[in-house]
Order: C-alpha cells, then structure tokens, then sequence
C-alpha cells in the first residue's frame, strides 16, 4: 500500500471514529489528493479498489453535505466529482450557525423555565436553569468564536490575494 493510499485510508478511519461512514472519508481523502482534482465514478472506484455501487452512495452524501460537487468537462459525457471550492468555510459558518440554533434552544429553555417559575424558584429549579445557563453560555462563546474565525480566515484570504497579485505585478505577469 502507497503512502497516498495509507493517506487516504487514515480519513477513511477518521470518518468512522467519528461515527460516519466510512467511504464517504475514503472519497473525501482521494479527492484532497488525487490529480487531476476531478475524478468520475469509475476513477473513484478504482482509485480505492472497491465497487461504483458503494461510490455512488457516498458521494451522494458528500454531495448533500456539501462537500463535493458535481464538475461537468466541456466534450465529456461523464459526470466528474471534485471538493467543493470554499467549503472548509462553510463548515465553520455551519458551525456558527449550529452553535446559535443550540443558544437559541437554551434561552427558549430558560424563558420556559422564568415563566413557570411562580415566585419563589425552587432548588430543583435553580438546578435546571444552571444546566441551561452552561448550555448557553457555551454555545453563545462558540457562537461568537467561529463567526470571528469566519471572519479572520476572509482577511487572511484577502491578504493572500493581494500578496499573490502584487508579486505577479512585481515578475511581469
């Protein structure tokens, strides 16, 4: 086995430590490292040595979570998957907004529980509102962290664009 294959098998492992599945790894791998950067079903398949049946299932997957898409090639009938370009960002705007919808979900949690509440609150009740107040203000400090990420990765990028630029200026290209 390659070091390229053993690469791709670690993602593939990744995946299911993570409790996915573990082809659509093996896809995502191959598809970080192969060359060209577009692949078809039969290249997939045999690339990872496994059959086009379990290639079509998980690149669906990869396709509805985004992280691929499908690449057409101007004179080819076949269809050609490649990494969908910017989607390492849009897992961290998914993040943020996974983060906001859990805050969400606590405060709605704490403003059930201060509309119940009567006058005195019990202890038991004072218990459930901490539970909820961890949760929340947990998923608001990861709500505001990804978003800055969000925002720092965009002017990195910037950055790298302006340097690319001017250093093409500085060559004569």
């Amino acid at each position: 086995m390659s070091e390229l294959d053993e690469y791709v098998e670690e993602i593939g492992l990744f995946f299911a430590n993570a409790g996915l599945p573990r082809m659509p790894g093996r896809i995502l791998g191959w598809l970080l490292v192969c060359e060209p950067a577009h692949q078809s079903a039969d290249e997939l398949a045999a690339a990872l040595r496994v059959s086009s049946g379990s290639i079509s299932m998980a690149v669906r997957m990869l396709v509805q979570a985004g992280a691929v898409e499908r690449y057409a090639l101007t004179g080819s009938r076949r269809t050609f998957y490649r990494l969908r370009p910017g989607f390492w960002l849009r897992e961290a705007e998914e993040k943020a907004k996974l983060a906001a919808d859990w805050r969400k979900l606590a405060d709605r949690g704490l403003a059930m529980l201060s509309d119940n509440s009567g006058d005195a609150p019990s202890e038991g009740q004072a218990a459930r509102s901490l539970r909820l107040e961890e949760m929340r203000d947990m998923y608001a400090f990861l709500e505001t962290e990804y978003t800055q990420i969000e925002a720092r990765w965009r002017q990195r990028e910037k950055k790298q664009d302006k340097g690319k630029r001017s250093s093409s200026k500085e060559s004569g290209a």
